[in-house]
């Protein structure tokens, strides 16, 4: 089991139920699901994992919380400098064989959208995000000289070392292209990651450009992502495996965002009366 896991936390909570049904199903070759069944089987678990439901969303809304968008954006900047490489590693530990040739293009697409933009027709995903950041008040200084949090740095760690190593390549694939690119797709009362922003910030949709690409892309890394990965896990513990992949990933953002609030609330403690 995870040692990091909090039992009070929603997705740590059904992390841990996950696991215990793992250890009991993933030996019998009886619970294995067709192709077809594993697609809808993925699609689920991500859908039931949502992390917009964090309460840091709710206070990110009210209008004087632009400090905690700010720390939001130097934190995620931190995983966002890293994506490319997670892209990069699946693209060259993708299985070259005819059967997953088309894949292996979709990945290279995907590499090259995250560098330049030129699918797009905006600019790299990088910096679309230093673009947003620097609307918000942020500088280039600030961007590269924030350390990690720990809940940051283990998300990080988590995604590459699964990218890293060919032998989990199906966990790497549904971490990154299932779990990870799927977090564009959430919605919270109907409204996008972007429309969550503090009111008043009148941002123009140049600034905005970061959110509405990856909204519109993600929609088509994520079905490629439950293509690779269904084809990839020809046995229920491979399956397993990568529902695991998804589960600790989406627990992991959930951390993630913990982290930014336990550094928000303790850096309040400390402003001047």
């Amino acid at each position: 089991m995870d040692q990091n896991i909090n039992k009070e936390n929603p997705l740590d909570a059904l992390v841990m139920n996950q696991q215990e049904q793992y250890s009991s199903l993933h030996t019998n070759p009886q619970n294995y699901r067709t192709i077809e069944e594993f697609k809808n089987y993925l699609r689920h678990e991500l859908e039931s994992n949502l992390t917009l439901e964090h309460p840091i969303f709710s206070e990110l809304s009210h209008p004087q919380s632009i400090e905690l968008l700010r720390l939001m954006v130097l934190q995620g900047y931190q995983l966002t400098k890293m994506f490319a490489r997670y892209v990069a590693m699946l693209y060259y530990n993708c299985p070259v064989s005819k059967e997953f040739e088309l894949d292996r293009m979709k990945l290279a697409a995907n590499l090259y959208e995250e560098e330049t933009g030129k699918l797009s027709k905006t600019a790299g995903h990088l910096q679309l995000m230093q673009r947003f950041a620097f609307s918000i008040g942020l500088t280039e200084k600030e961007l590269e000289s924030t350390t990690p949090v720990p809940e940051t740095q283990e998300l990080i760690n988590y995604r590459l070392e699964l990218v890293s190593n060919p032998q989990t390549f199906h966990m790497g694939a549904a971490a990154i292209m299932i779990a990870s690119e799927g977090q564009n797709l959430e919605k919270k009362n109907g409204k996008d990651r972007h429309q969550l922003l503090p009111d008043g910030l009148k941002l123009s949709d140049h600034d905005l450009a970061f959110f509405t690409v990856h909204a519109a892309e993600d929609v088509h890394h994520v079905r490629d992502g439950i293509e690779i990965v269904a084809k990839l896990c020809q046995n229920r513990k491979m399956q397993e495996e990568a529902v695991q992949a998804i589960h600790q990933t989406c627990a992991r953002f959930w951390r993630f965002y913990d982290g930014i609030q336990r550094v928000y609330k303790l850096d309040r403690t400390h402003l001047p009366i």
